[in-house]
């Protein structure tokens, strides 16, 4: 049965699968033919002691030879070998078992290590004098993969290493990363199997430094056993995923639909399938590629040794798995250093420190290029580092300045954070048309980002950005006002002047306002009071309108994607996802908590805007 499910494993197939249900049939079948086979010699060997030739006759067995017994055995060993041969050509899955081939890369190695055990071989391979008073374990989640954050050493080790603990500036350093350490272009270029390759490659313009980084990874984690970063490989996580650019597009279109999210997801990945064929793919078959078959072993190949625990795939072409594999990895651990006095930026991927996780409210720790430029710090206040036991957390800050950065990158919804990105037009709606035209001609932005702590100020919160008031006022516009606008943008000239018919119709639209003036004003605010038809000249009133616009489509793009929502979990029986369920669910779930915290932001906007805004 473990054989059964190890084959299945390869291939990455369901059990409950076609192709799973027709292998276990398969297998089953000749193992039974083999056992079978078999039985005399078992019985055989039961027979005799340790001593005996197997060659002994039993009682069950008279009058068989010991040649045709083993005959038997060797037809039925080599039957159900040949099956388990047969099974790994076929294909790896079929129209009912689609898995989410993007959320793990079916080059996974497999690694038998437990979380502790990749823990304590990274703190081995660190060493002790530059793990100083911090170390790295795993946190428990119960529907969740394995993720690690990062700990005090508590009391006991602080005592133990009083006279090593170095405090500077009223903070205490309680990681040491030297530059030999840490992962970057840099590395890449100066690595003693790979560092000609990269450097060609960088000089030639071919990659740029980001890339390099992300494919040394690469080569590393294929190099497996040849490499010097393997105990940092193998603590790296192999999934990510509720990191959006994972998801199905089925995934995509559940829970990001109505959302800025779902555009900036849709584009990146068309951006990332580009980059890859274009530019990556090629740099690392072409360079990478053979330089790795130097150095692996030709075994590693073999196709026995991808059955019982190797990897077949150690010098195969670059999959697009594996590319995005190492660009979310980049994206959720490189760190920015500023080197040179902040004039230069160093990104990189720097061991243990990358294993902080993030607090908006409460970091506690930062980050720095030590005094003498030769390793990356970090330090806690003194303060709050004398009083942490070994169960106390140390947490940096990711820079998260919204809820999209935090969800499009890390793949988790921030409750402290209080900023939404606001598009002020949406390409599936036909009645943000004419202000998209007018935002592209004039060439103004279309999103901005709204703070919670600005709700009541309005537009007066973007004095500072004349480009963002301008997008505003123009999508404070309506009807002929609007019109002209764009008329005016496209320098029709002539057509400014309103026509006799335009003129007549203004005429007849302003005796009907200033019949039921009287009645359609009666208990409103005069300054609240919106017109379609008004021609505007108050700047400031039109940028309150056009936010109050934004807001409201973004609502209702909302409400579109809630009511969808709910209609698929009534028949969630029915309209299951295809590949892990229970992965599909917690994306779902997740998405479900960033809609709910865009709509709250919103909302507040919404209602201060009856109560404060100029309108």
């Amino acid at each position: 049965e473990m054989f059964f499910k190890r084959l299945l494993l390869i291939k990455n197939h369901n059990y409950t699968s076609n192709d799973g249900k027709k292998a276990l049939l398969l297998f089953s079948s000749l193992f039974l033919h083999g056992k079978r086979s078999s039985n005399s010699i078992s019985n055989a060997y039961r027979g005799c002691s340790s001593s005996k030739s197997f060659s002994t006759v039993s009682p069950n067995n008279a009058g068989k030879s010991s040649s045709e017994q083993h005959r038997r055995f060797l037809g039925g060993g080599l039957a159900a070998l040949g099956g388990a041969l047969a099974y790994y050509s076929l294909p790896t899955s079929d129209e009912n078992d689609e898995n989410d081939r993007l959320a793990k890369d079916p080059r996974d190695d497999r690694s038998s290590l437990t979380p502790h055990e990749k823990v304590a071989k990274l703190h081995h391979f660190l060493g002790d004098e530059n793990r100083i008073l911090a170390h790295a374990k795993p946190l428990k989640s119960a529907d969740a993969p394995v993720h690690f954050g990062l700990f005090s050493d508590g009391e006991i080790s602080r005592k133990e290493k009083r006279r090593s603990v170095r405090k500077e500036s009223g903070e205490t350093i309680v990681l040491n990363v030297p530059d030999a350490y840490i992962v970057s272009a840099s590395t890449a270029a100066s690595d003693e199997d790979l560092g000609e390759t990269f450097t060609k490659m960088l000089d030639e313009n071919k990659i740029d430094t980001r890339q390099a980084t992300q494919m040394f990874v690469l080569a590393q984690r294929r190099l497996k056993s040849e490499s010097g970063w393997k105990a940092y490989v193998d603590f790296l996580p192999r999934r990510m995923d509720l990191v959006p650019m994972f998801w199905t597009e089925r995934e995509i279109e559940r829970g990001l639909k109505g959302t800025v999210l779902y555009e900036m997801v849709k584009t990146q990945k068309a951006r990332l399938k580009e980059e890859y064929e274009t530019v990556v793919k090629d740099a690392f078959d072409a360079n990478v590629l053979p330089k790795l078959k130097e150095i692996i072993p030709s075994s590693s190949s073999s196709v026995f040794v991808s059955l019982f625990g190797g990897n077949a795939n150690d010098t195969s072409p670059l999959s697009f798995e594996e590319f995005l594999w190492a660009k979310a990895l980049f994206w959720t651990r490189a760190l920015t250093i500023p080197i040179e006095n902040g004039r230069v930026i160093v990104e990189a991927l720097v061991p243990l420190v990358d294993a902080c996780n993030h607090s908006t409210k409460k970091p506690n720790a930062r980050y720095q290029l030590s005094n003498d430029l030769k390793s990356v710090e970090l330090r806690v206040p003194s303060k709050i580092e004398d009083n942490m036991t070994s169960e106390d957390e140390i947490k940096i800050t990711y820079g998260v300045e919204n809820l999209e950065r935090a969800f499009f990158t890390y793949g988790f919804v921030d409750e402290d954070v209080m900023s939404t990105i606001l598009p002020f037009v949406w390409s599936d709606d036909e009645d943000t048309k004419t202000y998209s035209s007018c935002l592209d001609l004039k060439r103004l932005p279309k999103i901005v980002q709204l703070d919670l702590e600005n709700a009541k100020k309005g537009a007066s919160a973007f004095s500072g950005d004349p480009e963002v008031r301008e997008a505003l006022r123009i999508l404070g516009m309506q009807g002929e006002q609007l019109a002209m606008e764009l008329r005016a943008l496209l320098g029709v000239k002539e057509t400014l002047a309103l026509t006799p018919a335009e003129r007549i119709s203004k005429q007849e639209r302003a005796n009907q306002r200033k019949k039921g003036r009287l009645f359609s004003s009666f208990g409103r605010s005069k300054k609240n009071t919106v017109d379609a038809d008004e021609i505007v000249t108050d700047h400031r009133r039109l940028e309150n309108r056009g936010l109050k616009r934004a807001i409201e489509t973004a609502l209702k793009h909302l409400d579109e994607t809630d009511e969808s929502e709910e209609k698929i979990g009534k028949g969630e029986e029915n309209n299951k996802e295809k590949g892990d369920p229970t992965t599909s669910a917690r994306r779902m779930e997740e998405a479900k908590r960033y809609r709910k915290k865009v709509r709250e932001i919103l909302q507040s906007y919404l209602e201060a805007s009856s109560k404060h805004w100029k309108l």
